[in-house]
């Protein structure tokens, strides 16, 4: 590298009066996002506060209030399935309606109340109206953990077991301790049947490409908030900051439906065109917790999305977390990224969290501020798709910085960065793309481009748009697939 270049190494970037730093676009933990950043975390909270509490099992008519909502704000189509309809080789879940579940003691006092919070009642409870004894009750049709004695259990299982006829309730320990009555009333009037349809929420937003990123959440869990719904929210402002721009170069689909049967429903009875165009997708879980952000990798693990996500992670978030295939959160990749499709899709959420099926998921426990890092990270992963490019050289040898006010890029405050200038330039072959060299280089995506930005402006190369190639699904062959 020339002299005149290596001398303004320990020059300050605001004292560089020729060229520009190339600080631009890229964001470091230390800065995680703009404070003016551009998402609407009111509107993504209304949407949370008016649902959390419905009670959304899989077919269910509150689940379907909340479809046909996020349908109403996406312009989404719902793609159905009857309760009882096998897809692939799943079988859509009971319909289940709720009107009345209550516990009471003998002189009427309520001790929970399925209206005051849908977990105190156990998933697809059947009806029940008598007198049962405390024994019997406690034994076989009471949830509780005496470990966490103010908080109750999500009793979600029977939501998988379309066979069973059972009923009951979750209820915090210290309720149990104080139930000294012999007999207890209980009156559960529901409805646990086929009469009901599951729901996938469908939104599509078209571009240049046929090849589309899907994000995906799911609709049902009640009286949860990070536990889904919460992920429903920063996909749809995702939605919305994609929708709001020009149209993008990729297309991208975004489905809401109940975790794994809304999957195998999708899979099942989509347009098949559709499916066939599903290039690589995400799945959102937990990600309002106060647990760091992190991403489990595709089966591949080795796409393109892999390589992407793992590099916005790096300088977007203050760890990196990045799990194994299905090591952070299991959901509906399984089906997607299973056989017969072999998509790669990828998890983002963040680590466990004390309140995971619990009561105390709820809007006190919400993260504000990690709603927006979700949300901020999300579209740093759909910008490099949208921005990056092929940068091809007009230029031989390494480029003389200072003739071109360029010197302020040896300035860059980022470990690596110096020695990574001339790799840089000798990657610009016409054939590597930005995101191509942050991969190779592990360098930041956006301090890349705005380098080759600046080579562009400066004429020094043209822009040449990338391909999608047949690497960039990865290859579970490539990938050393192990099965832990």
């Amino acid at each position: 590298m020339a002299r005149d270049d290596i001398k303004m190494e320990n020059t300050p970037i605001e004292t560089l009066v020729t060229g520009k730093p190339i600080a631009g676009s890229r964001s470091t933990h230390r800065y995680p996002f703009p404070v003016n950043m551009a998402v609407d975390t009111d509107r993504a909270v209304s949407l949370i506060e008016r649902f959390w509490k419905h009670n959304r099992s899989a077919v269910n008519p509150e689940t379907d209030e909340f479809a046909f909502a996020l349908a109403a704000e996406l312009n989404a189509d719902i793609l159905e399935a009857k309760s009882g309809e096998t897809c692939l080789t799943w079988t859509v879940p009971d319909h289940w309606a709720v009107r009345t579940g209550q516990l009471k003691s003998k002189n009427g006092e309520i001790l929970c109340d399925y209206k005051d919070n849908p977990l105190h009642l156990w998933t697809h409870s059947i009806s029940f109206s008598g007198e049962i004894t405390r024994d019997e009750l406690i034994r076989d049709h009471i949830n509780t953990d005496p470990l966490r004695p103010h908080e109750f259990l999500y009793h979600y299982a029977n939501g998988y077991r379309s066979q069973v006829r059972d009923w009951g309730f979750s209820i915090p320990y210290n309720i149990i301790q104080n139930m000294n009555d012999d007999t207890y009333i209980v009156e559960i009037d529901a409805d646990l049947d086929n009469e009901g349809t599951l729901k996938v929420v469908d939104a599509f937003i078209e571009g240049e490409l046929d090849e589309t990123i899907f994000v995906m959440a799911h609709t049902c869990h009640p009286g949860q908030v990070s536990d889904g719904i919460s992920c429903i929210a920063a996909g749809a402002e995702l939605y919305h900051h994609l929708k709001s721009g020009p149209k993008p170069r990729y297309s991208y689909r975004f489905l809401f439906s109940p975790e794994y049967f809304g999957g195998a429903v999708y899979l099942e009875k989509a347009d098949p065109e559709k499916i066939k165009n599903l290039h690589l997708g995400v799945y959102l879980d937990m990600v309002t917790t106060h647990s760091p952000l992190g991403f489990q990798r595709s089966l591949q693990g080795n796409s393109r999305l892999d390589h992407i996500t793992r590099n916005v992670m790096q300088s977007h978030t203050p760890t990196l977390v990045e799990k194994p295939y299905r090591k952070l959160w299991g959901n509906d990749e399984t089906f997607y990224n299973g056989t017969g499709f072999q998509i790669p899709t990828l998890g983002i959420g963040r680590l466990m969290h004390r309140e995971y099926h619990y009561d105390s998921d709820n809007l006190e426990n919400l993260s504000r501020y990690h709603l927006k890092e979700t949300i901020w990270v999300l579209m740093r992963i759909a910008e490099v798709f949208e921005t990056d490019y092929i940068p091809a050289p007009t230029f031989k040898g390494p480029v003389y910085l200072s003739k071109y006010g360029m010197s302020a890029a040896l300035a860059q405050d980022v470990p690596g960065w110096r020695e990574n200038v001339e790799r840089i330039q000798f990657l610009m072959d016409g054939e590597h793309s930005c995101m191509d060299m942050a991969a190779l280089l592990d360098v930041d995506y956006f301090l890349i481009r705005d380098f080759c930005d600046q080579f562009l402006e400066k004429g020094l190369v043209t822009k040449k748009a990338r391909p999608v190639r047949a690497s960039d699904t990865g290859s579970i062959t490539a990938a050393g697939i192990k099965i832990e």
